[in-house]
C-alpha cells in the first residue's frame, strides 16, 4: 500500500498522489498562516488549507523549481521552431525565392 503524502507537501494531491497541484487562490490569514485554495492538475480534486509561513514558503520555492523546468523546455522548443523556419527562409533566398524586397514593409 502506498503512503500516503504529508499534508504540509501541498503539491502532492491528498487523492490520487500524483504532485500536481496548483494554488489557485491563497491569501494571509495572519502574520504566521496563510490560507490556500488548491487544485489537483491531474484528478481535478479541490481542497482549503490553511499552513504556516514556512510550509507556504518551502511551496513557493518547489512551484518556482518546477516552473524553471517548464519554461527551460519551453525556450528549448522556441528555439528548434525557430531554426527550422531559419532553415525554411534559407532555402528560399538559396532559390531564389525571396530577395530583400519581401522583407521591406
Amino acid at each position: 500500500m502506498a503512503r500516503r503524502p504529508s499534508p504540509d507537501s501541498l503539491e502532492t494531491c491528498l487523492a490520487c498522489g500524483r504532485d500536481f497541484v496548483n494554488p489557485v487562490d491563497w491569501e494571509p490569514v495572519d502574520d504566521d498562516n496563510w490560507w490556500m485554495l488548491l487544485r489537483c492538475g491531474e484528478c481535478e480534486t479541490w481542497r482549503e488549507v490553511t499552513v504556516s509561513n514556512a510550509v507556504a514558503q518551502r511551496f513557493d520555492i518547489e512551484l518556482d523549481r518546477r516552473l524553471d523546468v517548464i519554461a527551460r523546455t519551453w525556450h528549448k522548443i522556441d528555439r528548434q521552431r525557430m531554426a527550422t523556419e531559419m532553415e525554411v527562409i534559407i532555402g528560399a533566398l538559396r532559390r531564389g525565392l525571396l530577395d530583400a524586397a519581401d522583407f521591406a514593409r
